[in-house]
Parts: structure tokens; sequence; C-alpha cells
């Protein structure tokens, strides 16, 4: 665990702890507030009566009496997370890669990244484990792809809402690379191998009041290369603004924060933490939302630096640039847009543009639309099917399916009979 994930995980105990604390507040507590609204903001005495500031890490540091359990829960974190930055290992290449992969059609056709979805659609999970609700209850979904190279990749995943506060998903990522021709160091074959990789997890997801909502997911993460395994645990955490009063959705996530308990060799590596952050809005009597989603947010450079780089691309000429002039192209590079189009709640079409994906697989020689993904999905009585395609460039595309089935929708309510309908004696 860097620096980066430790700092992440302790804003967001200190987040949750203070959602926490301002749900359960008391009857006098809330009394108390209430007075508070009357004092002028410019006032002096806001600050001192209500601790608001400006910052939200003092807010949620600060203007939270955190006693009793909570501080020694929060203290607890504190102190682990900062001992976890301490024995950070430096690294080169991430490992367990495939857990940056979109894991649903529907995330695949909004670009890739998405953290700003909240409905009945299981497949978030993933992508922001506070996204969980009760909606999900008894949906089952299982979703599949091939990458290039017959490299197969899915997921199943299951929700419930027991009788405790809370919603909970359960799930299976793997990916099969297939079979490989393993050789020594003169090519003379030797045989055959496999590779492989899973991810097993659950989550949970808790709605605070009415709008407010956070989550968590913990992996378990195993890799089979040849004759080399390794066994490591991650986990996600999230926390979700969702007015729908006001159509819009803020959301902050920060996915795979952890790190490998049994490595390949003798070298821990690292695995790929990302950073992100996301808002969505619709508009009354219009069927279209709007998704802006930002990824990699704990590093400002995610540019791949080739001197070779001469294309153009979709905001700027590269040829054309000098070093400190590639700031607007890395700030995109952070950047996926996407539109959501629903008719009636039963068909719905999606569009986005993944710029980092853009630069990345488009070729000098020939312009293409990496960048671009496209879906469709449909709404039927207790089925949701899922349709993702990701353009690819020169290598076509990337087609994701996705089927989700409400289960509860197949069980019958028994029916009480009435008074009236109860036969009468003679």
């Amino acid at each position: 665990m860097n620096r980066a994930e430790s700092l992440c995980l302790t804003f967001f105990a200190a987040v949750t702890l203070s959602l926490l604390r301002l749900v359960r507040r008391t009857p006098s507590e809330r009394r108390g507030a209430n007075k508070n609204r009357n004092i002028p903001r410019h006032s002096p005495l806001w600050k001192q009566k209500t601790g608001l500031s400006n910052n939200l890490v003092q807010f949620a540091l600060i203007s939270v009496k955190i006693t009793g359990p909570l501080k020694r829960i929060f203290l607890f974190i504190a102190i682990v997370t900062s001992s976890l930055a301490s024995r950070a290992q430096i690294g080169g290449m991430n490992t367990y890669l495939f857990l940056s992969l979109p894991p649903s059609a529907r995330i695949t056709a909004l670009g890739g990244v998405n953290t700003t979805l909240f409905d009945h659609d299981l497949t978030t999970q993933l992508a922001n484990p506070a996204s969980l609700n009760p909606q999900m209850s008894r949906h089952i979904s299982f979703g599949t792809t091939v990458y290039p190279g017959k490299i197969n990749f899915g997921n199943l995943a299951y929700a419930q809402k027991f009788k405790i506060p809370g919603t909970f998903g359960f799930g299976l990522q793997y990916i099969a690379y297939g079979k490989f021709q393993q050789t020594d160091e003169t090519g003379a074959v030797l045989g055959t191998f496999r590779a492989s990789e899973m991810n097993l997890y659950a989550g949970y997801g808790y709605q605070f009041g009415k709008i407010f909502s956070a989550g968590v997911n913990a992996k378990f993460v195993y890799s089979n290369l040849a004759d080399q395994t390794s066994v490591g645990m991650a986990m996600d955490l999230a926390a979700m603004l969702n007015d729908t009063a006001r159509r819009i959705t803020v959301s902050l996530v920060a996915k795979n924060i952890g790190g490998q308990f049994k490595p390949y060799g003798n070298v821990r590596e690292s695995i790929p933490f990302d950073l992100q952050a996301g808002v969505s809005f619709g508009f009354k009597h219009f069927p279209v939302r709007f998704h802006l989603n930002l990824h990699h947010l704990q590093t400002w450079d995610i540019r791949y630096d080739n001197p070779a780089d001469q294309g153009s691309t979709l905001f700027l000429d590269s040829s054309q640039l000098g070093p400190k002039q590639h700031v607007v192209d890395k700030i995109f590079r952070h950047v996926v847009i996407g539109v959501e189009l629903n008719i009636k709640k039963v068909v719905f079409f999606d569009v986005a543009y993944n710029h980092l994906r853009q630069q990345e697989l488009s070729l000098t020689t020939k312009r293409g639309i990496p960048g671009l993904s496209f879906g469709l999905g449909l709404h039927i009585k207790q089925f949701d099917f899922n349709y993702g395609i990701q353009a690819m460039g020169q290598g076509g595309g990337l087609h994701y399916f996705t089927l989700s089935v409400n289960t509860a929708g197949f069980i019958k309510k028994k029916t009480v009979p009435a008074a009236d309908d109860k036969p009468q004696k003679m």
C-alpha cells in the first residue's frame, strides 16, 4: 500500500464516520443544529458553534465529535494506514491488471470508467460499491467478453438485502489467458501451460438518509501463471451523493487498495490503485443523462512519453506541441465523457469517449476512433440484457455481453383470501 492509498483510506474513514455521526444525531443535537441555522454565516460564532469549514478534510476530522468506540476505530485506521505507508514497496509495472478492466457491458459502453450509476443494475458494484442498494436484491448477473488472442474475461455477481441495514453483493471475476507453448532458452518445446487469474469479492452498501451512501468491496485475488502463483487482497472504498430530486449524482471511489500477500517470486509488485471521481446529471422530462468521470487522480501525468509521437488527437496536434504545451492533453487523459438515453426505461442507448484510450490505441499511419464506445440495453420484466462495444483501432472491436435476472420476480407472493370469499355454512 503506497502513500496515496493510505491517505485515501484515512480520508474515507473520516468522511464515513462523519456521515454516521450526522445520521445518528439525537433529537437534542438536531434542535441545536437548527438553532445554528439562524446565525449569520459571516459571523465568527457560526464556525465556533457549527465547526464548519471550507476544507472538506477539516470538516471530516474537526466538525464531527468522534467519541467512544468511533474515536478508537478512527485512531486504529489512522495508525495502521500510516504504518503501511512506511512499508510501501516501490515496484515497476503493476500486477493483477485485470482488476482495472470494465466489469460489464454497460460500463464498457460508457467508456470503461463510470462511478455515477445508481439503479437496479447489479454490475455497477465493482465500479462503485456505494451503488449497492435494495433495488438490486436477489438479482443475479453474468457478463463475458473475449479479448484478442482468445482471452476470456467475465464476471458473475449476486446481491441480497438481509434484515439488517444495507445491501450485500457477492461475485467472482475471472480471466483465462488460454494455453501457451512452453520452451526453453534455445527454443526447444517443453510442453504447454495455462494461465488464469480470479477475483473473489464481497461488498456492502449503506445509505445515509435520503441522498448519501457509502460502500466497500473486499477482494481476494489469486493468480496462476504457468508454475508461478500469487495471492493478494484489495479493497474499494466509495462515497456517493444521489439527489433524485435535482437529478444529480456525485461520487468518489478509491479502487484496489491493497497488495500481494504471496508474490510470484521474491519481489512484491504493486496492484493498479485508481482514485476516481464522477458526476452525472439529467433534466426533467428529458430522457438523457450525462456522465463525466475522472480516473487516476492520484497521478497527474499519465501520458506516455514517446519521442516518436507525431499523431494528431481529437483536441490537439501533438507534433506541434512542446513539453510544456501538453497540459490540455494530460488533463483530458483523465476524462471519460458518456451519455445515456433511455426510452420509457425499457430501451437504453449509451455512447462515450475515453481520451486516454484514444491516445494509446491510435496509429500514426491511419486515423481511427478507438476512444469511442457504444452500447444497447433492454429491460423486459425480470430480465436485463446489455451489449457494449469498444473500438480497438486496427484490432476491430471488443464486444461485451451481460445478462441480469431478477430472481425475486419469479417468486409468487402468498395471498390471504378475503373474509367474503370464505364458504358459508349452511
